[in-house]
């Protein structure tokens, strides 16, 4: 997608050009969204990720149970976001892990579709608060995707209710 668009005198790449002939390219327009490449594309990302609105999946609802296989072994998949849900380009910050159902030690991973997008480790205890909220940061995830995750746990067949921390681009 390249091209170029007449202003002030200048040959400026349209937003998200790859025409990188000129240094003007490579810094690019301040059209440049975060589907680009250029400096700015990256800087209009990074005031999108700094600045966006926290949203939470589900909201107002029970976080979606995922069931650990057995001993150290991934259980199936669960849909956490069905595909279409987000209609926006996002990226996930926190998992909020609830109603965890053991003292156990565990490993999450998240997949976009099919394809690993992040993972997590996390121990209960029997002091520990009954929500544990973990960093997971994940790359931009297209509008539209669906989410899924697999569990795994030290003794096998443990429970842990999950909630993603996002926000859209």
């Amino acid at each position: 997608m390249g091209g170029f668009q007449y202003r002030n005198n200048l040959n400026v790449p349209i937003a998200d050009s790859t025409d990188n002939v000129d240094s003007v390219d490579v810094l690019g327009s301040k059209l440049d969204t975060h589907d680009g490449d250029s400096a700015m594309a990256v800087l209009h990302t990074l005031n999108e990720h700094a600045h966006g609105g926290s949203k939470v999946w589900p909201t107002l609802a029970d976080g979606i149970v995922v069931t650990a296989g057995a001993a150290w072994v991934l259980g199936d998949f669960v849909e956490i976001v069905a595909a279409n849900d987000i209609g926006e380009d996002f990226d996930i910050h926190h998992i909020s892990l609830e109603s965890i159902s053991a003292n156990d030690e565990y490993e999450l991973v998240l997949y976009a579709v099919e394809v690993e997008i992040g993972r997590v480790r996390f121990v209960k205890t029997a002091g520990l608060a009954p929500t544990i909220n973990v960093p997971l940061q994940t790359p931009i995830i297209p509008a539209n995707t669906q989410i899924k995750a697999k569990l795994a746990s030290k003794t096998g067949g443990s429970t842990a209710g999950i909630t993603l921390f996002y926000h859209e681009y």
